[in-house]
């Protein structure tokens, strides 16, 4: 991997050292937040890796993730596992929580006695728990380590107001501030770089490129559910599939294709593109859709109607179908990653949703963008950046010069949790899209981890160290 600005070492060894200095906080509960199927979708997308130790102290080796099951049974079909070195293939379940094996009935299914690993994230501190199937024969259990990128605790938003770290903010020159951003956002990337390796050393490149672009179109609310149907509709199986064939399986797994939505669409232009992608959906339906528990669950409110999902879907459609002519450019042209990114998305075009906000809505009389300038923006500094950056020397410099993207809630509280009103000092430290990264890194490691209402937040007392430290090195 290519090295990285010094600036990420040094945030994370301050983030390290400001929290040794805090006072401990008692949680009820080590619940992250996340729902079953987005620890499914981190699992099979590769973002924990291969090589693992079983709570036995088994040395466990995945092989073959296998198949996202479609129906009942275990999350993962026809998997091969190496544990001490013997091979077995079967089954994986994945649970939040020991427990749930026996709390969901698996323990008295035999559709479960072909699973051969049980993975949870959790589970009680006293009394273990045994996996055992209907056989009564045990099954490996495996608990996850903690999760091996900068992802963040959960996605709440505390109340806007200033916090106590805005004083010694104030007291901080320009120069001291914008050291810290960028160090804070160095370490963010760094950060998604790994965890882009990850995935490409446990699946390939090509997939795990292909996720991360369909999490970034699904941005904030959607970002799990469009990676989830990015591993149900593989890039490898979609570039070998003609351009409707493509958008029928991906609105299809998605789940936009059921006689409800076309039954309440009126709109002429809607019903003929609707029936179109059904003609190819039916022929392939039962290879490639998921029984209702296993749908992929949207979020429909929310987000402007030009970011509704399904022209994310859409938007997805037409990257994979030019895969080849968008891989190229951030694999050999990167000294002009952003310019020539920006050119191809101009380029992506498609003659219903051009005009259309959803496959029900009316068409709207002026054209727009596949994809919008923000989540370009996005794309290029959530993926496309990070990846170069692990293939390539000196791309911090052309990196930061990406400008920021509109501004949305939770930039809005970091901003105001660190600068108060200053209303300058906003706009300064926000410009660059490197800026908000490190802002929303500080307000992840920092405030969304206190419990406090910003009382005992470690972070306003301890800021003057890296003052001290710009101080030590100027000097």
């Amino acid at each position: 991997m290519t090295a990285f600005p010094t600036g990420a070492e040094d945030y994370e060894s301050f983030r390290t050292w400001v929290w040794s200095q805090a006072r401990p906080v008692a949680r009820e509960s080590k619940d992250n937040g996340e729902t079953e199927m987005e620890v499914q979708a981190r699992w099979f997308g590769g973002e924990f890796g291969r090589t693992f130790t079983g709570t036995d102290g088994e040395a466990i080796q995945i092989v073959q993730f296998g198949h996202w099951n479609r129906g009942a049974g275990p999350d993962f079909t026809e998997c091969a596992v190496e544990i001490n070195g013997e091979r077995k293939t079967g089954a994986i379940e994945i649970d939040l929580d020991s427990r749930d094996w026996e709390g969901h009935g698996h323990g008295e299914n035999p559709g479960f006695n072909e699973v051969i690993l049980h993975v949870f994230t959790d589970g009680p501190s006293l009394n273990r728990t045994y996996t055992r199937n209907s056989d009564h024969r045990q099954v490996t259990q495996l608990q996850l380590p903690q999760y091996s990128w900068a992802q963040g605790p959960p996605d709440f938003l505390p109340e806007a107001f200033p916090g106590r770290c805005v004083a010694p903010l104030a007291g901080m020159s320009d120069g001291e501030v914008k050291s810290l951003l960028e160090s804070a956002a160095q370490y963010r990337v760094q950060a998604k770089t790994n965890r882009l390796e990850m995935m490409s050393n446990a699946r390939d490149n090509d997939q795990a490129l292909f996720q991360a672009i369909a999490e970034a179109l699904g941005f904030r609310y959607n970002k799990t559910a469009m990676a989830v149907l990015s591993q149900r509709c593989p890039i490898r199986e979609l570039k070998q599939l003609d351009a409707i064939d493509r958008e029928a399986r991906l609105f299809g797994a998605a789940g936009f294709l059921d006689q409800e939505i076309y039954d309440e669409t009126a709109e002429p232009e809607a019903r003929t593109y609707l029936r179109g992608l059904w003609d190819r959906w039916w022929k392939i339906r039962d290879e490639v859709e998921a029984a209702p528990a296993r749908a992929i669950r949207w979020q429909l409110s929310g987000s402007r109607p030009f970011n509704h999902p399904q022209r994310r879907v859409a938007a997805l459609a037409e990257i994979s179908g030019r895969w080849e002519e968008f891989s190229t450019l951030w694999r050999s042209n990167v000294n002009n990653l952003e310019k020539d990114v920006n050119n191809l998305a101009k380029t992506l075009s498609h003659p219903f949703w051009d005009h259309h906000y959803t496959v029900r809505s009316k068409a709207a009389p002026k054209a727009m963008k596949l994809i919008g300038k923000d989540r370009v923006r996005d794309i290029l500094g959530n993926v496309l950046f990070p990846y170069v950056m692990g293939v390539a020397e000196d791309q911090w410099r052309r990196f930061a010069c990406l400008g920021g993207v509109d501004t949305n809630q939770k930039l809005k509280r970091a901003s105001l949790r660190l600068f108060g009103n200053d209303e300058a000092r906003q706009k300064l430290f926000t410009s660059y899209y490197h800026q908000q990264q490190g802002l929303l890194q500080i307000y992840n490691d920092f405030c969304l981890k206190d419990a406090s209402e910003c009382e005992r937040c470690p972070f306003p007392e301890q800021v003057a160290q890296w003052q001290s430290s710009m101080n030590s090195v100027v000097g």
